[in-house]
């Protein structure tokens, strides 16, 4: 670069990967999985796809469980969503077979609650989305670098929408909506940030994330066309 910005841009540069060395490896978890964007699972270290499941239903039913993890979901609402054409006891049926599979690619992750199930996740696990929410979480309650920082670590996770590979599925709705409002306004956040700690590059690129999110957002437009004269 060249003109008056080459020097801030330079130190910039320099400056940013002190502030936010590489993470030290760590040990790999039990369970992880990698929703925001796509959909992807690993179990003790070992990639599983539809195949590993069995039946490609029981990979599906693992994500509409992960789109709940909070909360038991009833057999018949299970049934309905995943098999609205059958009667509602062939859909039952096609469920509890659904279960076993899943059972059988991630022993003890689902458990029975009478006529409910639930996931029974490992302590030892990383869920992308889990991870962001945690992240936007503590920036929420952080002010200037810490928070600047906390929000890059956050939204490096958000890849694209919750489950991106299934970006009409119905019952991640909810969630899908509330992770991307938080990414977004996470987001303005950070290039406000960045604006008042001198990282101008930074603020641009927050800026063009969020209108690439929301391409009519007044507020970014107006801030990236500044921040590009």
């Amino acid at each position: 670069p060249t003109g008056p910005a080459a020097p801030a841009l330079w130190l910039e540069r320099l400056v940013l990967p002190l502030l936010f060395p590489k993470e030290e490896a760590r040990p790999i978890p039990e369970l992880e999985v990698y929703a925001l964007g796509g959909f992807r699972v690993r179990y003790r270290g070992r990639e599983l796809g539809p195949r590993d499941f069995g039946r490609r239903g029981a990979y599906q039913l693992l994500k509409l469980l992960l789109a709940h993890k909070d909360r038991a979901l009833y057999t018949e609402d299970l049934a309905e969503t995943l098999f609205p054409e059958l009667p509602p006891e062939k859909a039952r049926q096609e469920v509890y077979t659904l279960v076993y599979h899943l059972r059988k690619a991630l022993p003890g992750i689902v458990e029975r609650e009478g006529e409910y199930y639930r996931l029974r996740l490992p302590e030892d696990r990383f869920l992308d989305f889990e991870r962001f929410e945690a992240l936007m979480r503590k920036a929420d309650l952080e002010e200037g670098l810490a928070a600047f920082k906390t929000l890059r670590q956050a939204l490096e996770l958000y890849k694209g929408p919750l489950f991106g590979d299934d970006p009409y599925g119905e019952w991640a709705e909810a969630e899908r909506a509330y992770l991307q409002e938080r990414a977004l306004s996470g987001l303005l956040r950070l290039g406000e940030l960045a604006e008042a700690l001198g990282y101008l590059e930074v603020a641009k690129e927050a800026y063009a994330r969020a209108l690439k999110l929301e391409p009519f957002l007044e507020e970014a437009q107006r801030r990236l066309s500044f921040l590009k004269g």
